[in-house]
């Protein structure tokens, strides 16, 4: 049996202001919030009962990943894989299942110290559809509910994580200079059809998370939300543009935690079979202007 991830199935995140979060996601992006019985609220795109866990708390950051596979055997197999390769693996009790709506999860950092979790059986919520508050329909299904850009320090040691024990499939390489005079090399991995499910980018940031990705099924509905940003005062990272690798029309509007938002549609789909790995020299097409954040207003201002 497979031991390879299918899917970005779940996040969970830490956020010090879950109203301004709550508004951000459901009014701003168009996701769908329930209140939970941890003391927080799960975000839904689609089916699953949940996409992203929000948890109050001073981090503003990444708590964990979860990696979608195809069963128990699988989800096994991975354990195995994984402790044989000297990575310690916990395996999540009935309580931590049915917190995080799933079948069976364990859990295992990354060498970043990223906390990862790998699952099989997401709950899903067909009684109760996926009703956006904006109308927005989401890309998931088999590609999951989009993709994680993580900091990183030692990328090569996070590249054979990910393609040597977990299965990711290289994709393509970015070089270039997202914020000029900064060279970077951002390395992107899938692990089903969606072109990257992951991207690893050596910036030197404190946060783990440099951005998650939605994508929706209309490019009216990307208009639409940059449309709101712009009402509602959101700063955009960075403009409206379309990326050189995967063809992702999108912008990039800043989360109430400091990481970014693309938000996009028309993202290239992979055929493994007639994949070979790029490298590209531009992270844009045209568009992607990157805008720096406005200062606080000091006292007397």
């Amino acid at each position: 049996m497979s031991a390879e991830i299918e899917a970005l199935g779940y996040i969970g995140i830490e956020v010090s202001d879950p109203e301004r979060w709550r508004h951000f996601a459901c009014d701003t992006l168009g996701l769908q919030a329930f209140d939970n019985a941890h003391g927080g609220f799960d975000l839904r795109m689609d089916n699953y009962a949940s996409r992203i866990r929000v948890t109050e708390g001073p981090r503003d950051d990444l708590l964990y990943a979860g990696w979608e596979v195809r069963d128990e055997a699988a989800l096994e197999s991975l354990a195995v894989k994984l402790e044989a390769a000297g990575v310690s693996v916990s395996r999540g009790d009935a309580a931590l299942a049915a917190e995080r709506r799933v079948a069976a999860l364990v859990r295992f950092t990354d060498p970043e110290g990223n906390g990862h979790e790998a699952f099989y059986g997401p709950l899903q919520k067909t009684n109760e559809p996926f009703v956006s508050p904006r109308g927005v329909r989401f890309k998931t299904g088999r590609q999951g509910l989009g993709h994680l850009v993580l900091s990183c320090g030692d990328k090569p040691a996070m590249m054979t994580f990910f393609i040597d024990l977990l299965g990711f499939r290289l994709s393509d390489h970015i070089h270039t200079e997202v914020v000029p005079g900064r060279p970077l090399a951002i390395s992107f991995l899938r692990c089903n059809g969606r072109h990257h499910s992951l991207a690893l980018a050596p910036v030197p940031i404190k946060k783990k998370i440099v951005h998650l990705m939605f994508e929706v099924l209309s490019i009216d509905d990307v208009g639409r939300a940059m449309h709101r940003c712009l009402a509602e005062g959101v700063h955009l990272s960075f403009t409206l543009g379309r990326h050189s690798n995967d063809d992702m029309l999108s912008f990039y509007p800043l989360s109430p935690s400091g990481f970014d938002i693309e938000y996009g549609w028309g993202g290239l789909e992979v055929d493994d079979d007639t994949w070979h790995v790029l490298t590209h020299d531009s992270n844009s097409a045209w568009g992607h202007v990157f805008q720096r954040p406005p200062r606080p207003a000091k006292i007397g201002d």
